[in-house]
């Protein structure tokens, strides 16, 4: 991409860009780090959806999806092209070739995600639909959603008719599913179950430990497997078998993680695409992309680097540098302080902001604090909230009512999901007790999301 063509080809002709030039009086002979970093709050959310598109035209929209929902505007709709969409299902299916060989061992590929306008389930099972149609020697394709019960009972129907299962969910389902195939009394330790994911971010040492629990050698790449993107922009990125081979070797040299990232937490590493320009902006990643909504200079609001081939070259064995690309896209996570509810974004200052605005006989005092910890595999979350009455009666259910309400009406995906998971799990997912304000550590003010000691 050459990009300061296309910054003036969108200058030129997409309105909303055209005026958001004209508003801050940039000269055409621009520099390029003279150009505003866009963002939703900036941009997206202050222009009608038409004058976003090339043109100002809805023309060539043919798939209308939208992001998580959660934020002071509602839901944020992305158009997308039918071109957009090739991409995708070009690169998908690459990725599901080289990774699984899905062209030669007949496979069971389940989508366990929230579906609806959320584009992620939608679109990844429109994908898989469509090979399934040209696949040989044959596709299985089915989308349980996140009736991971359902998914369990297909596996055991299917699983004597193919050679291998994906399941194609975020993360954190993996551990309700691993409980549910034990419930079922499943043989899962057969190197057949694979888990291409979406959405989240995990560590070398839960892939490994997948591949212990579901039969796959110790350093199998792909029993698990992830790229980067996002409703926003689109795919942005991939793992391959070269970027996870390093990730691995960087996590057990601990050192080595912190002197290329100044922290022990190795970074998610990925090929990043040819069809953006990428960009850090105190570490936070910027692109500039082509799409129905051409985004130039958008900030990601993810934390992440750059890091060349050639820096880390001196660093690592010659077998690990050899195959990687020049230049590897490292994605730390959210910049913001968010709470990963099984892949969906929770956004704490909004959360913050629901109990502010409760009336008295709440009396919240400002601040909460939760941590997610795992209980036979099921993610459940936490939630310690102060105030000034916690001895009164039915208040933390009131709370809990309260807060289940704010985010069922406050994000697509986390009404997506949260049903089909509490019915599943069989539990309550969001759990709230209630402390006395008067009695919080004060070095825990403004901290909302905090490690789980338990």
């Amino acid at each position: 991409m050459e990009r300061f063509s296309f910054f003036q080809q969108v200058r030129e002709n997409v309105p909303a860009y055209g005026q958001f030039c004209q508003d801050r009086s940039l000269q055409t002979s621009v520099a390029w780090h003279d150009i505003p970093v866009i963002d939703k709050s900036t941009y997206l959310l202050c222009y009608p959806l038409p004058d976003l598109c090339w043109n100002g035209d809805l023309g060539s929209l043919h798939l209308l999806g939208a992001s998580s929902g959660f934020g002071k505007s509602g839901t944020l709709f992305w158009p997308k092209r039918p071109q957009d969409e090739q991409d995708y299902l070009q690169a998908i299916e690459y990725s599901l070739r080289e990774h699984y060989a899905i062209h030669e061992r007949k496979t069971l590929i389940m989508v366990c995600l929230a579906f609806g306008l959320w584009i992620g389930g939608m679109q990844i099972a429109t994908a898989i639909r469509t090979l399934a149609v040209r696949g040989q020697p044959g596709i299985i394709c089915a989308t349980p959603g996140l009736n991971l019960s359902e998914a369990v009972e297909v596996y055991l129907q299917l699983q004597g008719h193919v050679e291998q299962t994906l399941i194609i969910t975020n993360p954190s389902n993996i551990g309700v599913l691993t409980a549910l195939f034990g419930r079922a009394g499943c043989d899962i330790a057969n190197g057949r179950i694979s888990f291409p994911v979406v959405g989240e971010y995990f560590s070398e040492h839960t892939r490994r430990g997948i591949a212990a629990r579901y039969g796959h050698p110790p350093e199998a790449p792909f029993c698990l497997w992830t790229g980067y993107g996002s409703a926003d922009t689109g795919d942005l990125g991939m793992e391959t078998e070269p970027t996870i081979a390093l990730r691995k070797h960087i996590c057990d040299h601990p050192s080595l993680s912190h002197r290329l990232f100044g922290t022990r937490d190795t970074p998610m590493l990925f090929v990043p695409t040819g069809k953006a320009f990428f960009e850090i902006i105190n570490d936070e990643i910027v692109v500039t992309k082509d799409q129905l909504i051409p985004l130039v200079r958008y900030n990601t609001r993810d934390k992440g680097h750059l890091l060349a081939k050639e820096d880390v070259r001196p660093l690592i064995p010659e077998h690990l540098a050899a195959p990687l690309p020049d230049q590897i896209l490292c994605v730390h996570g959210r910049s913001d302080d968010s709470v990963v509810f099984y892949g969906t974004n929770l956004r704490v200052e909004e959360i913050n902001q629901h109990f502010l605005t409760l009336d008295a006989s709440f009396g919240y005092g400002g601040l909460f604090q939760v941590s997610s910890r795992e209980i036979d595999g099921v993610a459940l979350f936490s939630f310690t909230i102060f105030c000034e009455t916690p001895e009164r009666a039915g208040l933390a259910d009131r709370y809990r009512q309260s807060l289940l309400a704010f985010l069922l009406t406050s994000s697509n995906e986390f009404k997506a999901k949260y049903d089909h998971l509490a019915a599943v799990i069989g539990d309550r997912l969001l759990q709230v007790r209630v402390a006395d304000i008067r009695q919080r550590q004060g070095n825990l003010k403004h901290k909302f999301i905090v490690e789980d000691t338990i």
